[in-house]
């Protein structure tokens, strides 16, 4: 492995701010060395400097900022979950998410990422008595599309209200004083 592999790894794989020093400790070369390669880094972008006075650097691209655009990436969809949260909603009949995460056993946010893969494939749909199941035999095919706001786009061609949040104010008088609240 060559030097500036040596010292690239390190520039991946370390997320804190660094300095020339501490490269040269934690890659086991000479400070000399490192000089024109951390240079060369600098010139290409892949590092950046947070400190002009103390020469501390950075990682050029430490955030991420496109994850809105990689909406569930890294997310792996089960097709055993799926057809189970598809025969939960096809034995009983579900307006809310958080009815049928109650009784499916998972979290609001888990059992809206399925719905929402789900829907995205029409899997499943929405009528007006609730969630109700459209097609099995797409379910290996749930996660290969993930259309953002579907539920929410199908809530409203069925006809359903919006879920409508309680202000602020109102959540917080409801909490100090629940009687009044009534």
């Amino acid at each position: 492995m060559t030097a500036r592999e040596l010292v690239l790894n390190f520039v991946n794989q370390y997320n804190k701010p660094f300095d020339t020093p501490l490269v040269a400790n934690m890659t086991g070369l000479e400070i000399r060395e490192l000089e024109p390669i951390i240079s060369e880094l600098l010139k290409d972008k892949i590092i950046r400097l947070a400190s002009h006075r103390e020469s501390i650097y950075v990682r050029s691209n430490r955030f991420s900022t496109n994850l809105d655009k990689q909406l569930r990436a890294h997310w792996s969809f089960d097709p055993k979950a799926a057809l189970a949260l598809l025969d939960l909603i096809e034995r009983r009949s579900f307006t809310s998410i958080r009815s049928i995460a109650e009784a499916f056993g998972r979290s609001r946010q888990w059992v809206f990422v399925y719905l929402e893969a789900m829907a995205s494939v029409k899997v499943i749909g929405i009528n007006k008595s609730g969630y109700c199941v459209l097609d099995h035999q797409k379910i290996p095919m749930v996660g290969s599309i993930v259309i953002k706001g579907i539920l929410g786009e199908l809530r409203s061609k069925a006809g359903m209200p919006p879920k409508q949040r309680a202000p602020y104010r109102t959540k917080k008088r409801m909490a100090q004083h629940p009687q009044q609240a009534l």
